[in-house]
């Protein structure tokens, strides 16, 4: 699961897949979008983007590209 987590304070945006992020809950940021897609929650995230600065983990738009080439073979 992707989320889109808001610190309007701060001007961030942070577009996560780690469980251990819903911590910043709460710190004062705000879940404004899951989804199972990362480009879905990416795109969210930039067209929601007016002057925030847009943060996410590389590894998390690699893994997401990674599995999508990946074929099962049964």
């Amino acid at each position: 699961m992707y989320r889109v987590l808001v610190n309007e304070k701060e001007g961030r945006i942070l577009v996560t897949g780690k469980e251990e992020d819903l911590r910043l809950l709460e710190d004062g940021w705000d879940l404004v979008f899951e989804s199972f897609d990362w480009d879905e929650a990416f795109d969210f995230a930039m067209d929601m983007a007016d002057d925030e600065i847009i943060e996410w983990y590389y590894e998390d738009a690699v893994k997401k590209k990674f599995v999508t080439g990946l074929s099962v073979v049964t």
